[in-house]
């Protein structure tokens, strides 16, 4: 009985239990797994892998619900930007957007010529004198010496450069400049410029004359010659009328783009005449584009008060307030698009564990029939039979994500956008809404029934209540095992995941003081420390130093202009490497730079190398590096879901002979944990310098495939290393990056450690390898080149053997070399990654893929309708045949002295009429009404059409330069010796301000240039020098020799561009040019105008492609570059027209032909398009 009432009791208190039937018991007694069992391992033996497996099993299943909660998280902040970047909702919502109109048209540098006219008085004015003079022109600097003046404000650091503004001209007429009833109206511009030079030569005093000279100079555009005459207006003009020239100075800062400058003169004109409306107009928008939205409001309140009238201001105060709305809202973009960014980078670590654990799982499982583990998409159908989860379809959403990062992290997103303060946020806003639709088009993410943050919170917390813990047994193959060799990661992302909140917008502020008090004290550099017992060790000689010379005349590759030859490709493909594009382990022994270990980890630790260290064995130890213990938390970049380094024997073979002092033999069937106790116990007896020792223990922990404490022993090394020593850490830790996956901070240490030695083969190997991952093609052969001519066995022969893998395989597709066009293919398509014209910041290299249209096919193909604009679907636009002499008269008119300054302005002014008046490309429908309909054209045939434009504008602008000017010339150069100027001096033989064409190469903007590396580099490739600091002083000696030598002038020009030196590029490419016989092109113009447009200084680079133009205006070069000009301002009509005219010289112009296709897209599909309102 009692025992009925236990079994009832017990039969009612059972709980769930959840059984496994991976397993079964044989008749015979004998414990098995079933055949169908996702355990049933290929080696039943390994207990290591047994161990691991059902530790996967939960991995693969909570990452997977983590993956999915993770995804609504996304989707939540996608719908978020979405909704803060619709710029058409934010504008329409907002009243004061609303009263302003279209932004764009709001002119923020409006300016007024007639400012304080009115209250002069013709008493005040007297005018006895009109005779025009002889010709002179108002300039004051030579009219009247005027010294350092602090009522001009001169401390300023515009006015201390001043020589160097740059504003575009102002229109107006001579009444419009002068006071009131002056009775100058009849005079023209350059009149009105004698009669004041004639009337300032008689008076040098007048400060209403200065004023009148500064506004002559603002219509020329002339903004130095302009500032001048206003310093000695505002010295000279009494303070009741001081405001005036005063507000004339501050427009002119102002137009000059100075606008913080512009500011402290303007409010000066404001306290010398606050009743004056116009002051307040100008200061509120000098205030407007600087940020300062409420000193603007305040400003053009005061002034509509002064005149309630004045509906410019009312428009400009309107769209002051619309902009400062849009800055609010830039502010939760900013914050939601950081938290988009972290969510995707802590996505994409967990896919890649995720990912990771499934292969680990089948590579352990006993498979029916060969499997490929390596296959993802196998893996993911396998995975999916096996738990029943809905696997593919969260990886697909993932892929979206993956897109999504990859968009924002690449050329198509521009970090400055949220950085603007002032009324430029508007167009950064439109600029963030087309790259979100960008983006939308190409990634369709549902972003409706998304549960409520609350709930996506606490569903969030229960899933990933545990993922791990990651197995650390080393059973699986050597590239996995360093990515499972801590569970740091999944533990922080689980403390990450139940404090984060990541839909809310703005922290509560408790958090943000918590955050506050957590952050670390700023890092203190650490001292060098320069250990007195690295003199035992340091022999002092160097294997491959700085001096070295490097024949060019052994290696087949430089001798014979056909390598490789196909016999050669063929003769060599049994030594290719199996994968080319692999990662290899670098190191830089220390032998290369001096250092001989000999005994130290034998004799000096009492252990001999025959002799086994007596146990326990520790290993090396190193302090825990903060700056290595961020990278645990940073998604790796690169590109495959598993590694791709491969472990040779190299880095094993350096630590046995370090070991045995260079006797490897001797030590290998030593342990490698008793390598690690030598290393210790020489630490502990501190035998050697620190970072020695450190080094040296990063090695060791690299052998043993453990990349996280060699990390931290590295990074350790790299803070008390000797400056002399330092390459030999840096290549270390550009190597550790690498494998690991970060390829920026790689990058970064083998740059820095290139520059401490040129010729150090396993530098240039380790940078070899980056330029492969980057697809730079000429840096990456460039490098491998250099290893084998400084030691051509290098890593026994691998790289040798890249280099013919690499070359056999570029031969073969045709792209080593300069990618070769067949006759009458029109090349219009160009990928990111496809080309060596780079970007100022370096980015956009090297040219792979361009998509070409063969002439031969159908007429009615989308690219000739671009080129002939004649199809019947653009009907009422027809196109009339061009005229190849439309420039003749002003090239029979062109006086034959450069000097007759007059006479060239008034016929440069005259071609430039007729461009702005008569030029159209599209016929008479104009390109603004061309839909992409009427061409057939989709948005897919346009992508990166900026990128084919600055390709074209690299070769036409550079390549031809120094092989028309002087064969001889590179050579002539490096035969000096360098110059004790680091920096070329070109001198100008005649007055810029007299010579037509110089005064304007001296106008243009030298201010803020920047260094272009890829230029840099492909200069000096020119010259095969590479030191090119050196190169420049050599560039100098040669000036200083052959001082009239036009060649050697525009190599100077290049050389300063290229480095970032505007001033020294400007006044070398204007030597050029005066210089450059009459039967030559104008090569200096062109690469002027290159470098510009390199310089973000497009308006400058128009104007020096128009006036090489105005040389040769039968040129398709010429004709070509202004294009290009036009193209980048958007000027849609004569970039066309301008286009067509250079087929004209040449119908297989390819640079014309292909620009002309990138022009068309940017026009249809750029953001000018995207941003130009409706038409009802």
């Amino acid at each position: 009985m009692k025992f009925m009432k236990l079994w009832c009791l017990f039969s009612f208190c059972t709980i769930q239990i959840q059984g496994s039937t991976h397993w079964m018991v044989t008749e015979g007694g004998l414990i098995q797994p079933r055949l169908d069992s996702p355990f049933e391992l290929a080696k039943p033996y390994d207990l290591l892998a047994f161990l691991n497996q059902d530790t996967r099993w939960e991995n693969i299943v909570n990452l997977h619900y983590s993956l999915s909660k993770r995804q609504q998280i996304i989707r939540k902040l996608w719908a978020e930007l979405k909704k803060n970047t619709d710029v058409t909702t934010i504008f329409n919502e907002n009243d004061y957007c609303v009263r302003a109109g279209q932004l764009h048209t709001v002119d923020w540098y409006t300016s007024s010529l007639e400012e304080g006219k009115t209250r002069l008085g013709t008493e005040e004015f007297p005018v006895r004198n009109l005779n025009y003079g002889d010709g002179d022109i108002p300039d004051c600097k030579r009219i009247s010496s005027l010294t350092f003046s602090m009522c001009a404000f001169e401390h300023l650091e515009s006015m201390k450069k001043r020589e160097n503004l740059s504003a575009s001209p102002e229109t107006s007429m001579p009444e419009n400049m002068s006071p009131k009833n002056s009775d100058i109206s009849d005079m023209s511009v350059d009149q009105f410029g004698h009669w004041l030079a004639g009337v300032l030569k008689k008076n040098s005093s007048s400060w209403i004359h200065y004023n009148m000279a500064s506004l002559y100079w603002r219509v020329r555009g002339n903004a130095p010659k302009a500032i001048e005459c206003s310093r000695r207006a505002v010295h000279y003009a009494p303070r009741e009328y001081k405001d005036i020239p005063l507000l004339s100075m501050g427009l002119i800062l102002h137009r000059s783009k100075v606008s913080d400058d512009a500011v402290i003169v303007l409010s000066a004109a404001v306290d010398h005449d606050v009743h004056c409306p116009i002051n307040h107009f100008i200061l509120a928008n000098a205030f407007a584009v600087v940020g300062d939205f409420n000193s603007s409001v305040k400003h053009y309140d005061i002034c509509l008060k002064l005149n309630p009238t004045f509906s410019l201001a009312d428009k400009h105060r309107n769209a002051v307030l619309c902009n400062a709305y849009f800055m609010g809202k830039m502010e939760i973009v900013k914050d939601t698009l950081s938290k988009l960014r972290e969510e995707l980078t802590k996505y994409g670590e967990r896919e890649s564990l995720w990912m990771k654990s499934q292969a680990a799982l089948l590579r352990t499982m006993k498979q029916t029939e060969e499997y490929d583990y390596r296959d993802a998409n196998k893996n993911f159908d396998k995975i999916a039979e096996l738990t029943g989860l809905n696997i593919k379809d969260v990886k697909a959403e993932g892929d979206k994500y993956s897109l999504i990062q990859y968009f924002l992290d690449g050329p198509t997103y521009n970090e400055n956008w949220l950085k603007e303060k002032g009324v430029m946020i508007y167009d950064s806003a439109n600029s963030l809404q087309r790259l979100v639709k960008h983006i939308g088009r190409h990634v369709n993410i549902n972003t409706e029934n998304l549960p409520p943050d609350q709930e996506l919170n606490m569903a969030d917390e229960e899933i990933l209540k545990e993922i791990g813990p990651i197995p650390t047994f080393p059973d699986l193959f050597p590239d996995v095992i360093k990515d499972y060799s801590t569970n740091t990661i999944i533990e922080e992302e689980l403390e990450g995941v139940k404090v984060e909140k990541p839909i809310e917008i703005e922290p509560p502020k408790a958090q943000i003081k918590e955050k506050k008090k957590e952050s670390p004290p700023p890092k203190k550099a650490a001292p060098i420390d320069i250990e007195e017992n690295i003199s035992e060790y340091d022999t002092g000689i160097i294997l491959y130093p700085t001096t070295l010379k490097i024949s060019r005349n052994t290696e087949d590759f430089d001798t014979d202009s056909e390598w490789p030859t196909n016999k050669q490709c063929k003769d060599h493909s049994d030594i290719f490497p199996e994968n080319l594009e692999a990662v290899y382990q670098i190191f830089l022994p220390f032998e290369n730079k001096g250092i001989r270990l000999k005994t130290l980890l034998t004799d000096k630790i009492g252990v001999p190398a025959n002799v086994e260290h007596e146990l326990p064995w520790h290993p090396p130890t190193c302090p825990n590096d903060k700056e290595a213990a961020t990278f645990t938390q940073k998604k790796s970049q690169k590109p495959q879901i598993f590694s791709d380094v491969i472990v040779t024997k190299h880095l094993r073979e350096k630590l046995l002979e370090y070991v045995a002092n260079g006797d490897a033999e001797s030590v290998r069937t030593m342990q490698d944990a008793e390598v690690g106790q030598r290393i210790y116990s020489a630490m502990q007896m501190k035998l050697a310098p620190k970072w020695l020792l450190y080094t040296l223990s990063s090695l060791y922990w690299r052998v043993r495939g453990n990349n996280v404490n060699a990390l931290h022993c590295i990074l350790t090394a790299s803070r008390t290393v000797e400056p002399r020593f330092k390459d030999i850490v840096l290549v270390s830790l550009a190597s550790i990056y690498l494998e690991m996956g970060y390829f920026d901070e790689a990058l970064g240490a083998a740059e820095e450690a290139f520059k401490l030695s040129l010729y150090e083969p396993s530098t240039n190997f380790i940078l070899a390898e980056l330029n492969m991952i980057k697809k730079h093609r000429n840096t990456h052969m460039f490098h491998l080149k250099q290893v084998i001519r400084v030691e051509p066995g290098f890593m026994g022969g691998l790289a040798r053997s890249m280099l013919y893998g690499w070359s056999c395989l570029f031969k073969q597709v045709n792209v080593l070399q300069d990618i070769e066009f067949g006759d009458g293919e029109i090349c219009t398509q160009v990928e990111p990654g496809m080309s060596m014209v780079c970007e100022k910041d370096g980015t956009n290299c090297h040219l792979t893929n361009i998509q070409c249209y063969s002439a031969q096919e159908k007429e009615s193909s989308t690219l000739v309708r671009m080129l002939e604009l004649k199809d019947d679907n653009i009907q009422g636009a027809p196109v009339e045949e061009m005229d190849d002499g439309v420039f003749d008269r002003f090239q029979r008119d062109m006086p034959k002295e450069r000097t007759d300054r007059l006479a060239h302005q008034k016929n440069f002014e005259a071609m430039m009429k007729t461009v702005g008046k008569e030029l159209k490309g599209c016929g008479d429908r104009g390109c603004a009404n061309i839909q992409a309909e009427d061409l057939e054209l989709t948005e897919e045939d346009c992508t990166y059409q900026h990128l084919e434009l600055g390709y074209w504008l690299h070769i036409i602008s550079f390549r031809e330069l120094l092989s028309d000017a002087d064969p001889k010339l590179p050579s002539d150069i490096l035969s000096l010796t360098p110059s004790n100027k680091k920096t070329p001096e070109c001198r100008l033989d005649v007055d810029p301000s007299k010579d037509f064409f110089l005064e304007r190469f001296m106008k243009v903007d030298s201010e803020g240039w920047e260094p272009v590396l890829s230029l840099m580099h492909q200069f000096a490739d020119v010259f095969n020098y590479y030191d090119y600091v050196t190169l420049g002083a050599k560039i100098a000696r040669y000036m200083e020799l052959h001082p009239t030598s036009w060649a050697g002038a525009a190599v100077a020009g290049w050389w300063c561009g290229a480095g970032g030196r505007g001033g020294c590029a400007r006044r070398c490419l204007a030597a050029a040019h005066a210089r450059t016989p009459t039967a030559r092109p104008p090569h200096a113009a062109r690469a002027l105008t290159a470098l510009l447009h390199i310089q973000n200084k497009i308006k400058d680079a128009k104007e020096i492609a128009y006036l090489s133009l105005y040389t040769k205006p039968k040129s398709r070069i010429e004709s070509f570059l202004v294009a290009v000009s036009h193209t980048y301002l958007s000027e849609y009509e004569p970039a066309v027209w301008m286009y067509r005219y250079s087929l004209t010289f040449d119908e297989k112009f390819l640079p014309a032909k292909a620009c002309l296709h990138a022009t068309m897209c940017l026009m249809l599909f750029g953001d000018a398009a995207k941003a130009k309102p409706k038409e009802d």
